[in-house]
C-alpha cells in the first residue's frame, strides 16, 4: 500500500497534462489539510471526517468558492485512489457541494472605470495592464503569460494560447489599449519576450504583484475592486452597447454552463440599465 506522500505524488504525476500546474497545486493543498486536520492516512479517511473538515472551513470564514475548489479536488483524488484500487470505497462521493450564492458579478460604472484611469495616469505599466484587462476581458494569468509574439498590432488581436482549461482564443483590443500598451513597451529596453515584466524586470509580471495594486485602488477609490471586476466590467460594458451575449462568451472563453447563466443575468441588467438612462 502507497503511503499518503508517495499516492498524492502519484495523483499529481498522473494529471499533471491534463490540468493546469495552479490547479494542481491547489488540490495537492486541499488533500494535504484534509489529511493534516483528520491526522490519518489517505485510505483510512471518512465521509464523516470530510464533513466535519468542511465544517471547520467554515468556521474559519473560507469563502464558498473556495471551499468548493477544495471539494473538487477532494473528489478528483479519491476517485483516483478508487480507480487505482488504493480504497475500496470513495469518502467524498457523497459529500454534497456547498450550494452557490447566485450573485450577479459586480461590476464598474463608466465614471468608476474613469476614476480609475486617472488614478493611474503617469504610470505607463500600470495604466497598460487595466487597459489590457478592460479591453480584452482576459483573466489575470491569461495576462501575466502573454508574451510579444502574441499581439497582432495591425489586426488588434491577442492570441490565448492557453487560457483556462487549456483553450486557445482570440481577445480584441481597442485603439486606446494599443497606445497606453505601446507607451509601455517603448519605456522598456530589455529583449524579454514576455508582455508585462515583474519589478526587477527579469522576468514575467507575478499575478500577486497586480493583486496588490488593486487593492490599493480600492481602497483610494473606495469601491470594491480586483483585476477580475475588470473582466466582468468588460461584458457589462459590451452588453450595453448591444453585443450579443453569445459574442461576449466567445471572447470570455466560456463554456460552463454555470458561468453562461451568471453572464446572461449580467447582459440582461447591463441591457435593463441601458434603457432606463434613454428613458
Amino acid at each position: 500500500m502507497l503511503t499518503s506522500e508517495a499516492c498524492i505524488k502519484q495523483f499529481i504525476d498522473d494529471h499533471r497534462s491534463r490540468l493546469e500546474q495552479t490547479t494542481l497545486e491547489g488540490y495537492e493543498v486541499s488533500v494535504r489539510q484534509l489529511l493534516s486536520y483528520c491526522e490519518k492516512p489517505y485510505n483510512e479517511v471518512t465521509t464523516k471526517d470530510i464533513r466535519n473538515w468542511l465544517i471547520h472551513l467554515e468556521d474559519k470564514q473560507y469563502k464558498l468558492g473556495t471551499i468548493k475548489q477544495k471539494m473538487f479536488g477532494l473528489r478528483l483524488f479519491f476517485q483516483y485512489c478508487l480507480e487505482e484500487e488504493l480504497i475500496s470505497h470513495d469518502p467524498a462521493t457523497s459529500v454534497p457541494l456547498p450550494a452557490d450564492e447566485d450573485k450577479l458579478p459586480h461590476y464598474l460604472t463608466n465614471d468608476q472605470l474613469a476614476q480609475l484611469r486617472q488614478l493611474v495616469e503617469g504610470r505607463l505599466k500600470q495604466r497598460a495592464v487595466i487597459e489590457v484587462l478592460y479591453t480584452t476581458g482576459v483573466r489575470i494569468r491569461e495576462l501575466t503569460k502573454m508574451r510579444l509574439e502574441h499581439i497582432y498590432w495591425s489586426e488588434r488581436f491577442i492570441h490565448i494560447p492557453k487560457g483556462k482549461g487549456k483553450k486557445e482564443r482570440i481577445v480584441l483590443f481597442t485603439k486606446e489599449c494599443a497606445e497606453h500598451l505601446k507607451a509601455y513597451l517603448q519605456s522598456r529596453s530589455d529583449d524579454l519576450p514576455f508582455v508585462f515584466l515583474d519589478r526587477y524586470g527579469t522576468g514575467s509580471i507575478d499575478p500577486r504583484s497586480i493583486q496588490h495594486w488593486f487593492e490599493s485602488y480600492s481602497e483610494k477609490l473606495g469601491i470594491y475592486l480586483t483585476p477580475h471586476t475588470l473582466r466582468h466590467t468588460f461584458a457589462a460594458h459590451l452588453a450595453m452597447k448591444g453585443m450579443p451575449l453569445s459574442y461576449i462568451q466567445v471572447l470570455l472563453g466560456h463554456e460552463n454552463p454555470r458561468h453562461t447563466h451568471l453572464y446572461a443575468r449580467l447582459h440582461g441588467e447591463a441591457q435593463k440599465q441601458m434603457y432606463d438612462e434613454w428613458m
